[in-house]
């Protein structure tokens, strides 16, 4: 990986409010994976709870800067009522989300030597290796969380993944979906229903992680719900259906733009005193 500096310089407030222009702090990795052919969706979201994941955080050396780890499995059916532009078609199982101290620790970490030995050797078992899955590292801005002690563990998220429209610079994209989101959170009918709302803007280019596989997105949005039916009646209120669900085509690229809903799973968290499921556990999508 060759050295790039970290971000250009902004000042403490820009800092703060916009996180997208530097790369400094915590960088969230997310990768959503494709399963194999030969594998069922169950099968496939088994494998990933009880013996790919525990494994991962067996490895302590490699394990060790991993801040926090949680794991979204998609559910086997298309969920009903969502907005036609949420695109459910695709072959992305789910998220499989890493909090690390800094971009440099996402080098480290994926660079570690048994990474290659012990870990990678373990994913063409499970997930395709023929290039459909996505990667990106961002910067997290937490927009609604009401409670930062949310267990975690089997609730809902809704994943957008978002594109923007070509003739947005990044910084607008960024600024525009920030306002966005803001505007839903501050409408209190609308934040009354969601157990969170985080959105994780990639990082700023250049990358330093250029090592990495291009993104193919820009950004990603995550509703946290208690249920898929209290999501599909969020998503049908008179508020998002009016003023928010056509609003996007301002800056997102809306033939582009993927929805994964998933049962969520905290495989390690050393933020909170999230119970975590690096053991084998009863797996269930059941509401």
């Amino acid at each position: 990986m060759s050295e790039a500096l970290p971000g250009p310089w902004v000042d403490p407030e820009t800092r703060e409010n916009e996180p997208w222009l530097t790369h400094d702090g915590i960088v969230k990795f997310f990768e959503f994976p494709v399963r194999i052919p030969a594998m069922s969706h169950r099968a496939f979201h088994l494998y990933w709870q009880r013996h790919h994941s525990p494994n991962v955080m067996n490895v302590t050396a490699f394990a060790q800067f991993m801040r926090k780890y949680n794991s979204g499995h998609r559910f086997p059916e298309a969920t009903p009522s969502l907005p036609a532009h949420y695109r459910q078609d695709g072959v992305l199982e789910g998220a499989a989300e890493v909090w690390v101290n800094s971009w440099r620790e996402v080098a480290a970490w994926l660079g570690h030597p048994l990474y290659t030995q012990l870990v990678q050797p373990d994913e063409p078992r499970f997930i395709s290796q023929d290039g459909q899955v996505v990667v990106m590292v961002g910067k997290e801005e937490r927009i609604h969380e009401p409670d930062p002690e949310l267990a975690e563990n089997g609730r809902v998220k809704l994943y957008l993944l978002l594109t923007r429209k070509r003739d947005l610079s990044p910084s607008d994209f960024h600024r525009s979906i920030s306002a966005h989101w803001k505007a839903i959170a501050a409408r209190p009918a609308l934040a009354s229903m969601l157990r969170k709302l985080v959105i994780t803007h990639r990082l700023a280019d250049p990358s330093p992680l250029d090592f990495l596989p291009p993104s193919s997105i820009d950004s990603v949005v995550e509703y946290w719900f208690d249920s898929r039916r209290e999501m599909s009646q969020f998503l049908a209120t008179d508020e998002m259906a009016r003023d928010f669900l056509p609003a996007e085509a301002k800056f997102s690229d809306m033939a582009q733009t993927r929805a994964i809903v998933a049962r969520m799973r905290v495989v390690h968290d050393e933020f909170s005193f999230q119970p975590s499921t690096t053991q084998p556990l009863p797996f269930s999508w059941a509401e």
